[in-house]
């Protein structure tokens, strides 16, 4: 599976669903989880892998939450990073699926993770999907974990509205490295920038800054799929499928478009 998006200099791992011999092909066999992927969880959730994927590759990744657990998950993990200072990461993703999805029912796709956490925390940066309180929006939420005096939890937090997709497909990349904060304009270390559906390297659709030189190592993990399900998630959005693909993380070079 690591196969499917371009390899540039400094590449940390490519999981794209999609064999070389069968992209684009709608008759070939995806590949049996996990892969090319390190491992896989699936406790009270559903992972599989289906034809067609995004964006002409042959396979995407399904994940399903299907049990009222606390513990309910469904993601893949890649295990390519080592205590990485700068980690940056891109993968499609499509939630079009969890109808009438509410503020009250985040879930989260996505997370880069250290070894070494600080204060309870190992999430370095995760993103959730969540709804207005209406259930007519979806919004990507961005928490990072920082030790800045306005951090939650050991997270400080940001969104981007989850439009300009294509067919239901968004495309999400992540820039985090490890400092005392980001620069006003971006520059310099510590938080992440987040694209969506953007692949201009220089306007971020949102800037977050923080203080995270309290955790002393670096990215070692990436999860990708569905885990930490709010209770009302659980409940309304059951057996609903949440798709991914084109999978890419690198140490620096900007993803874009493959």
């Amino acid at each position: 599976m690591k196969v499917n998006a371009k390899m540039k200099s400094l590449s940390l791992a490519v999981a794209g669903l999609v064999g070389f011999a069968f992209a684009g092909s709608a008759l070939a066999q995806c590949p049996a989880l996990p892969g090319a992927w390190s491992g896989q969880v699936s406790a009270g959730g559903s992972l599989v892998t289906s034809t067609p994927g995004f964006s002409g590759t042959n396979c995407k990744l399904d994940a399903q939450i299907t049990a009222n657990l606390g513990s309910a998950s469904a993601f893949v993990r890649d295990d390519t990073p080592a205590a990485e200072e700068r980690y940056r990461a891109q993968f499609l993703i499509n939630v079009d699926a969890l109808a009438s999805l509410s503020s009250a029912q985040p879930v989260r796709v996505f997370a880069a993770i250290t070894d070494v956490p600080a204060s309870g925390v190992s999430e370095l940066v995760k993103l959730t999907v969540f709804g207005n309180a209406a259930g007519t929006s979806k919004s990507l939420g961005i928490l990072v974990a920082a030790s800045n005096p306005t951090a939650i939890g050991g997270f400080v937090s940001s969104a981007v509205p989850l439009t300009g997709g294509t067919a239901g497909v968004h495309r999400v990349e992540i820039d985090w490295s490890k400092g005392s904060g980001l620069a006003g304009d971006g520059s310099g270390s510590g938080g992440v920038k987040v694209w969506v559906n953007n692949t201009t390297e220089a306007t971020p659709s949102q800037i977050v800054s923080a203080d995270n030189t309290a955790w002393t190592g670096g990215v070692d993990s990436a999860a990708l799929g569905l885990a930490q399900a709010s209770p009302a998630f659980r409940t309304v959005q059951a057996n609903r499928i949440v798709s991914f693909d084109q999978f890419d993380s690198r140490r620096s070079t900007f993803i874009g478009s493959p």
